[in-house]
């Protein structure tokens, strides 16, 4: 019988990578890793072979035996009353040393705090992944009251936001070049809006040093963002504040929040050696 082969649109992961056109990836692990990235990107918990096979593109006896796989190994674990899948305790064990030695994330933590506690807002660091952005440290001011306070490991847009703009903003010249490609290439916006929100985030950036969130993206809350300068171990990180809309007054956001969060990130970067 002759397998079914996969589009390109099918046959492409949830980071803009084409995984169909690159003849050096391995192409069984790519598809248990497509597996994995679906399931991390449901809004429900809980899916079952069919489900996936539908969203990857993958025929279902192929879906099956990585599934199989992936559950005898403990990245996914199979709940027998429901008869779908959830993902597995050695996720947790794979990614916990990646969060533990950064190092960053102890020497920011205390300061993210404290600026998150004077302002009652939410602060938070994050890094790339693919076409978002993943928190890996968020503080909240035991006062706040921000609708959504994202956790270790949430992700959000990058090209919106005021963290993957800044994000953006901070990389050199040719990497931005390359993310906007792979922006384009994963089809969530057109040229257009690419043009448009990375040309009004630089401009921010040589204003201000930070870039705020896309207006109107979250009704309730308004942030902005900071990249840090230079990469540990070859990875870039940027810092974001949130703060609910009634805690600000008039371009409080740009001419306090905004140099004291700066001033968090030069600290930060001092404190590790890269200033």
């Amino acid at each position: 019988m002759v397998r079914k082969r996969l589009s390109t649109e099918a046959y492409s992961d949830m980071r803009g990578l084409d995984v169909a056109e690159d003849p050096q990836l391995v192409a069984t692990l790519a598809r248990g890793l497509q597996v994995l990235e679906c399931l991390k990107h449901r809004n429900h918990q809980f899916m079952g072979n069919k489900e996936i096979s539908e969203i990857t593109g993958l025929s279902r006896p192929t879906v099956s035996r990585i599934t199989y796989t992936l559950s005898r190994f403990g990245y996914i674990k199979y709940v027998a009353s429901l008869s779908k899948y959830t993902l597995g305790s050695s996720i947790l064990a794979a990614a916990y040393p990646v969060i533990a030695n950064m190092k960053i994330r102890q020497i920011a933590r205390p300061l993210m705090q404290e600026l998150a506690n004077e302002v009652g807002g939410v602060v938070s660091l994050g890094l790339r992944h693919g076409t978002q952005m993943l928190f890996v440290e968020s503080c909240a001011s035991a006062t706040s009251v921000t609708p959504v306070v994202a956790g270790i490991g949430a992700r959000i847009p990058l090209l919106v936001t005021a963290m993957g703009r800044a994000y953006l903003c901070g990389l050199s010249g040719l990497e931005r070049e390359q993310l906007i490609s792979q922006l384009e290439q994963s089809r969530q916006f057109n040229k257009l809006e690419l043009e448009s929100n990375f040309s009004e985030a630089l401009k921010q950036f040589d204003k201000w040093g930070f870039c705020l969130a896309k207006k109107g993206l979250v009704k309730e809350t308004r942030s902005l963002g900071v990249p840090l300068l230079a990469k540990i171990n070859d990875e870039s990180f940027a810092f974001n504040c949130g703060i609910p809309i009634f805690r600000l007054s008039p371009n409080q956001l740009e001419n306090e929040i905004g140099p004291r969060l700066l001033n968090l990130v030069r600290s930060v970067e001092k404190s590790i050696g890269i200033s």
